[in-house]
């Protein structure tokens, strides 16, 4: 039940990871062809939906417990 509980915590790390990860194997491409702007574009919607994510999850699971009281 532990990892079921913390799912909002686990699944938008994830992909905050990923986006970070995705950022630094493309970082050089992106300033070579001169897109940096949209590079950091990119990068903060990645991390914003990250953390929307998170907090969507955090009220389901919340919702879901007084639910079941």
């Amino acid at each position: 039940m532990f990892l079921k509980n913390k799912k909002h915590i686990f699944l938008p790390l994830a992909l905050a990871i990923y986006a970070i990860v995705m950022a630094v194997i493309g970082y050089p491409n992106y300033k070579e062809s001169g897109n940096l702007k949209e590079f950091w574009i990119i990068i903060g919607v990645c991390l914003a939906l990250a953390i929307l994510l998170h907090f969507v999850l955090k009220r389901r699971e919340k919702n879901r417990e007084n639910f079941k009281k």
